[in-house]
């Protein structure tokens, strides 16, 4: 495929580009699936050892660490292309690797200083009638915070795809960047952002004293439903592409 491959210094074989890729997607497709699953046990109940809010928890951490590996697929694949399409590639992993830190702060710390955990608040917020508890009404700086930054890297993970795309328009059909499913990937995180902005002014609102949104339930199937079933074909796509490129890559190395 890619001509770079040969004239590329050798790498060892679980930090070659393709198989992070393919790692990558496999962590963010498993993380897709488990919000789906979460949706499912919040109706059943789940059991003692093991509930919906777990589920929520492990997917949370593990799109954080696919993240990052994607983003550095692209920050290591970089020099690998045009000038045009290197900073794209250093864009889109800079991006997404500032997305990893701007999620985390506000998923686990920003809500530790307001003595809580994301989920807890978030319950505590679509659930409110006739007002909110007195501590989050003490901590509402933090909680606008967390409401801020949430749609800050929604934005920030769209934009990140939209140079993914802008990088494979300038990519040769002989590069498996080519290959990525990029359009699927921009139309999920499209999908989250605008359910985030919803979600996230709802529950603004709620904070300021007044009602969840009319379309709250609907903004909230687009987030954890639509948006990750796109992502997991998007994310099989890739793992698939990953897989197969790592394949040739290690035949070319052999011959």
């Amino acid at each position: 495929m890619s001509g770079s491959w040969e004239t590329a210094e050798p790498r060892s074989r679980w930090t070659e580009p393709e198989r992070l890729l393919a790692i990558a997607s496999a962590l963010l497709l498993v993380a897709n699936l488990l919000l789906i699953v979460a949706v499912f046990l919040n109706f059943t109940g789940g059991s003692d050892l093991w509930n919906a809010g777990k589920t929520v928890w492990v997917a949370l951490g593990i799109d954080l660490l696919g993240a990052a590996l994607m983003g550095w697929v692209f920050v290591v694949i970089a020099d690998q292309g045009g000038a045009r399409s290197s900073k794209y590639r250093k864009a889109a992993g800079v991006s997404l690797l500032l997305w990893v830190l701007v999620t985390a702060f506000w998923r686990f710390a920003l809500p530790t200083l307001a003595g809580t955990d994301f989920q807890d608040l978030f319950l505590v917020l679509s659930t409110a009638r006739g007002g909110v508890p007195a501590w989050v009404t003490r901590n509402a700086d933090y909680i606008q915070q967390i409401l801020g930054l949430w749609i800050f890297s929604a934005a920030l993970f769209l934009g990140a795809h939209v140079v993914i795309v802008l990088d494979h328009r300038e990519t040769a059909r002989d590069d498996w960047v080519f290959g990525l499913p990029v359009y699927a990937w921009v139309l999920a995180s499209g999908v989250s952002l605008a359910a985030t902005v919803s979600i996230a002014l709802s529950l603004g609102s709620v904070l300021a004293g007044g009602s969840l949104a009319e379309n709250f339930n609907l903004s909230l199937v687009a987030k954890i439903i639509v948006a990750p079933n796109i992502f997991i074909s998007g994310y099989a796509s890739s793992l698939q592409l990953g897989r197969e490129m790592s394949r040739v890559r290690a035949r070319i190395s052999s011959g």
